[in-house]
């Protein structure tokens, strides 16, 4: 179904995508701005599904410090993270993969298009920024060093986790428009990069509408 024909709703004057639409207005691999990147199949989550929850899971960043030397402030941004919440009404996401699945850190863009009621949940991904800073966290394989840096074209946070000579950096950011969130969550790439696909969802989103 081309996205001229999903019909998109008009919820109070605002741009609103039921379950089904979120799913269909998905980039295609046509559609997806970066070279090289293979995309994988739609996820699903409708509202009720047991999966949708406020609470951490056991390998959540939250659930990772418990017990550290972590502020309580901090603790409670990340647990406010979750972008599964009971306030989205819809939810779709795809995963693409750059290279070789297989590999230890591929690039991947896991790309999220939801409908919510309320204000966005993008806003607790800034916080974690200013509650957390910088964070050492003790393990038996040796000290992991993760820190939050500020975005600066998205709501969300560039988590950067150091342990010897070994960094990876994660992005997770987004943007909303009405009711709908566009959020990315990236391994390997710069701001830059992300920003370049979350624009070229949102634009396949807002030209679906007209």
């Amino acid at each position: 179904m081309g996205t001229a024909m999903l019909g998109l709703t008009a919820c109070g004057g605002g741009l609103a995508l039921d379950q089904e639409q979120t799913a269909q207005v998905l980039l295609t691999s046509e559609e997806f701005p970066l070279d090289g990147f293979t995309r994988g199949d739609v996820e699903e989550v409708s509202p009720g599904d047991a999966d949708v929850t406020s609470a951490p899971s056991d390998d959540s960043l939250a659930a990772l410090l418990e017990g550290q030397d972590v502020p309580e402030v901090c603790l409670e941004a990340l647990e406010a993270t979750d972008l599964s919440n009971d306030d989205f009404t819809a939810q779709s996401s795809v995963l693409f993969t750059q290279g070789d699945a297989s590999a230890p850190l591929p690039n991947t863009v896991n790309v999220v298009v939801a409908t919510v009621e309320g204000e966005s949940p993008l806003e607790p991904l800034s916080s974690v920024n200013d509650e957390c800073g910088e964070i050492t966290v003790d393990e038996a394989e040796g000290s992991m060093v993760m820190s939050f840096e500020d975005l600066e074209s998205l709501d969300g946070t560039k988590l950067s986790v150091a342990m010897g000579e070994l960094t990876v950096d994660m992005i997770m950011g987004g943007t909303m428009e009405d009711q709908m969130i566009v959020a990315g969550f990236a391994t390997g790439l710069d701001e830059d990069q992300l920003t370049s696909v979350i624009d070229a969802q949102m634009a396949k989103l807002t030209d679906a509408e007209g």
